[in-house]
């Protein structure tokens, strides 16, 4: 984790600032929040998938990280896409609350990150979806952020 916040963050932070953002930004956009005790503004990279105005975010080794915790009220962010600045509004969903929301913005996120697919352990029908079961086992054990868009 080290290297990823000292190094390879920062990186990518100035590469998705300038003008050789299409370098990484079709895969990885920039994602401001601000700490919910400190106040302090934060800035790092992360996956998405888009769905008109929403944003989902599915951090990797999410008990790794605290970041995503700032976002179980929902909260005004800033993110960078695909070269534009943009302001939304981020949060944590929860299953109790979200259910349909996290599977759908799940399904989309492993649309488009397949390999995730066997990290998940999700199946693949014979017709390419996903298995049903497995995709709606995985998506409400996940952590989900979505952004809506302003």
């Amino acid at each position: 984790m080290w290297f990823m916040n000292k190094i390879a963050n920062p990186f990518v932070r100035l590469i998705l600032l300038s003008p050789l953002h299409g370098l990484m930004s079709a895969t990885l956009l920039l994602f401001t929040y601000r700490g919910r005790k400190s106040g302090k503004e934060y800035s790092l990279p992360v996956q998405y998938v888009q769905d008109g105005h929403h944003i989902y975010i599915v951090p990797g080794m999410p008990e790794q990280k605290i970041w995503w915790r700032n976002l179980q009220s929902s909260a005004p962010v800033q993110i960078n896409l695909r070269g534009k600045s943009l302001a939304g509004t981020g949060v944590l969903l929860k299953q109790d609350t979200d259910a349909e929301t996290m599977v759908k913005g799940f399904s989309l996120y492993l649309q488009r990150f397949s390999v995730l697919t066997k990290y998940y352990k999700i199946r693949i029908e014979a017709d390419g979806t996903f298995n049903a079961g497995d995709l709606n086992k995985a998506a409400l054990m996940a952590t989900i952020i979505q952004v809506e868009l302003n």
